[in-house]
């Protein structure tokens, strides 16, 4: 594997960026009609940091996993030094929110750091705290953008909620994946119900998700004047949107229909991703 490729699977780059600009994206809907202030690119980097902490820690302190998995192996040299370069972005995760953010930033900072180091030593080991646990990690970029400001949009308790429960059915399906590399290491849903059965489970909470994200549409806040430009902007946000929900209650779907895609959980972030452009638009058209 060459140097470039391991340090992209350690720091899973991508997902740190998504989750900076997902923290960014809700701070644009609660903190004002600037695009770029201090709090705003504050959380953005803040939970970049969290999110870039969590992946070398977690890939140093759970090496003997990764090691085994065939399909997308990681070989840790060193992983206590991945372990201290991911403690050091923690560090950096909380200054900033210190520094810059109100107290409740500074606690999702905290709460991401206590989670994942209590993670890797003990909850990832039983099924109902690993999945959970790693679900609500993955929200705090919406929580952390929410609480830097001082305004609530209406849409975002519903993303929270849609958000947190696309990550559990997603976290649900990585584990029917891994099973064979957790097997003896960690005791998952799958090694509790079977691969069917919790691979329906987690369709239904695709389904359940789909339905709330698709509950919330009628708090999207479209351009109300009649130019073209403003047309085609609401048209594309719709759009969106509903391509979002599309993605996750087709998957959803499928599942719940005894349909063997657990490879296919990385389509959840095609999903999201779709959601925040929508975001992204409604609010540049504001």
């Amino acid at each position: 594997m060459s140097t470039l490729k391991y340090v992209y699977k350690l720091t899973r780059i991508e997902q740190c960026i998504i989750a900076g600009i997902g923290a960014w994206l809700i701070a644009l809907l609660s903190n004002g009609p600037l695009w770029f202030n201090t709090p705003k690119l504050a959380a953005a980097i803040c939970i970049f940091c969290s999110c870039l902490g969590a992946s070398l820690f977690h890939y140093g302190r759970r090496a003997d996993i990764y090691k085994l998995k065939h399909y997308d192996l990681v070989i840790v040299k060193q992983p206590y030094l991945l372990m201290f370069l991911g403690s050091i972005a923690f560090m950096c995760s909380l200054l900033i929110a210190k520094a810059y953010l109100p107290v409740e930033c500074l606690w999702i900072a905290m709460f991401n750091f206590l989670v994942i180091m209590l993670y890797s030593n003990f909850l990832d080991k039983f099924w109902p705290f690993k999945n959970l646990v790693i679900a609500f990690v993955c929200v705090t970029p919406i929580m952390m953008g929410w609480f830097s400001g001082h305004r609530m949009h209406p849409i975002v308790p519903y993303l929270i909620i849609a958000i947190t429960g696309i990550y559990l059915a997603r976290e649900v399906m990585k584990d029917v994946v891994d099973r064979e590399a957790n097997k003896g290491k960690r005791f998952t849903m799958v090694m509790y119900l079977g691969v069917k059965q919790t691979l329906q489970i987690a369709g239904l909470v695709f389904l359940i998700s789909a339905s709330i994200l698709a509950y919330a549409i009628h708090y999207l806040q479209l351009p109300n004047t009649d130019n073209i430009i403003h047309n085609f902007a609401s048209t594309l946000i719709i759009s969106l949107y509903l391509v979002s929900i599309i993605i996750t209650s087709h998957l959803g779907w499928q599942l719940v229909r005894g349909k063997r895609f657990e490879n296919c959980y990385r389509y959840t972030d095609g999903g999201i991703t779709m959601m925040m452009l929508a975001i992204l638009i409604m609010r540049a058209n504001l």
